[in-house]
């Protein structure tokens, strides 16, 4: 499996981001405090990432767009996102002033994560969830972030007393999370998108028919066909299709396996078959997409 790709941003290249913010880097757990990314790229544009490790981030100053398996947001400041992993992300801008909390989490009690389904059998996770912070929630929030900053900088630095204050902090967040109306489906339409995004950003590397989708969601292919172009614009291969090319993306990027190893990864029948849809898909062949990035 390949590494989250920005976690290997970080680690890879430690040394050019000293002065950017306060930074602990640790194997079990990373944070970042009043992070700014002024005069250099942390992501770039034109390459997607994949976020694998699960992590929360907090927007403190400025704004910035991203798009999140395919679709579109910006971030404004007090904006706090939970992130499961198994997400594409690519940056698209951001304002010069910029500035962000975030951490790495992980070995945190998974039940937390299924209050983010509603707590139904059946429902599927989404890939993150968003929260805009208000003058009552921002000191409880920012108590615990400084917390676990300072648990993270005892000596040694014992994990599990991170963990135990990342778990009131997420415990606190999905209560809150789920008393907003608005970061509640409207429709059962929308419900069935939102849950056939984050299925494809889970499956799309190895699961590219609609069947699987239809049967995940319980409906029948020709509906979810239907359902999907209707409220999205986009028809259901056209979704996975885009997100299997970022996968083929960022395994091109950030690995050294070949063509072939990677067909056999994503479950193509054979390289040619990769070479054929990638080169459809982006006017590129495999190889000619790797010479152009460099990592």
């Amino acid at each position: 499996m390949l590494a989250d790709t920005i976690s290997l941003e970080l680690f890879r290249n430690t040394e050019n981001w000293k002065g950017h913010g306060d930074m602990f880097l640790h194997d079990q757990f990373w944070m970042l405090r009043n992070f700014n990314i002024r005069g250099r790229e942390f992501l770039f544009p034109t390459q997607p990432y994949l976020l694998r490790e699960r992590r929360v981030v907090w927007v403190r100053r400025g704004w910035a767009s991203y798009s999140f398996n395919l679709v579109d947001y910006r971030f404004v400041a007090d904006d706090l996102v939970v992130f499961y992993g198994d997400t594409l992300v690519e940056k698209k801008e951001n304002s010069p002033d910029f500035e962000f909390d975030a951490f790495r989490y992980d070995g945190v009690v998974d039940d937390i994560e299924s209050l983010a389904a509603g707590g139904e059998g059946g429902n599927e996770a989404p890939s993150f969830i968003r929260l805009h912070l208000d003058e009552t929630m921002q000191p409880v929030i920012d108590k615990h972030f400084a917390l676990i900053w300072e648990m993270v900088r005892q000596i040694p630095f014992v994990p599990d007393y991170a963990r135990l204050a990342v778990t009131s902090l997420l415990l606190y967040v999905h209560q809150l999370h789920g008393q907003v109306p608005e970061n509640r489906p409207v429709s059962r339409q929308q419900d069935i998108l939102h849950r056939f995004v984050s299925l494809v950003s889970r499956y799309a590397a190895r699961e590219r028919k609609i069947p699987f989708y239809a049967e995940r969601l319980c409906v029948a292919p020709h509906y979810l066909s239907t359902l999907i172009r209707q409220v999205s614009g986009r028809t259901v291969m056209q979704w996975i299709n885009e997100t299997t090319v970022k996968e083929v993306k960022v395994w091109l990027a950030y690995s050294d396996e070949t063509a072939a190893q990677i067909s056999e990864r994503l479950h193509f029948p054979c390289p040619a078959s990769l070479t054929k849809f990638f080169k459809r898909e982006t006017g590129m062949t495999p190889g000619e997409y790797r010479s152009t990035v460099s990592h």
